[in-house]
């Protein structure tokens, strides 16, 4: 996390800088100036633009019965894009465009997708088991306390196919005794 931390407030800010300095040496401080309010301003209307057909598709799906999460996805691309065009700088005005091209923004969405389907997918599913009961042994009549605290993963599911048991069900009694109290 430190990393990414570093690499967005420290590297590329240093980055830009070094890049509108030599721009603005090569072709002039006005030009470059008026190169990034150009960014910013195309950033904006492109924004607005594929924002909206990109609200009209997700609505299609929504009522052909389809969850739009691709749909979503973009949106969220298309947001971040419009954000780093207003930011001043060539880098992230490169990579702002590309998140608001079309094609480009669809693969990374897909991208993204997908690795979180493979993380979904992938996680191992732990269960925890905190009870506390007492119970009273029908020979001697004395009443015991029972506890179990268990942490472990979800075994499969399948474990209990000849019988047509639910596996997730745990089966038992219960009675109330608080009715004996108030005899």
């Amino acid at each position: 996390m430190f990393l990414y931390m570093f690499l967005i407030f420290i590297v590329t800010p240093l980055m830009e800088l070094y890049i509108l300095i030599e721009l603005g040496g090569a072709i002039g401080a006005l030009p470059t100036i008026l190169m990034i309010i150009a960014t910013a301003a195309l950033g904006g209307i492109l924004m607005k633009y594929q924002g909206v057909q990109l609200v009209k598709q997700a609505q299609r799906q929504m009522a052909q019965g389809q969850m739009p999460q691709q749909a979503a996805l973009e949106g969220t691309l298309i947001f971040i894009g419009g954000i780093i065009l207003f930011l001043p700088g060539l880098v992230t005005d490169v990579i702002g465009l590309l998140l608001l091209i079309p094609p480009i923004r669809a693969k990374v969405a897909q991208f993204w997708l997908l690795r979180g389907a493979k993380r979904y997918a992938s996680q191992q599913y732990h269960y925890t088991v905190d009870a506390e009961w007492q119970s009273r042994d029908p020979i001697t009549g004395h009443i015991k306390y029972h506890r179990v605290h268990q942490e472990g993963p979800v075994e499969n599911q399948d474990t209990n196919k000849d019988n047509n048991k639910n596996p997730n069900v745990i089966e038992g009694e219960w009675r109330d005794d608080d009715s004996k109290k108030h005899q």
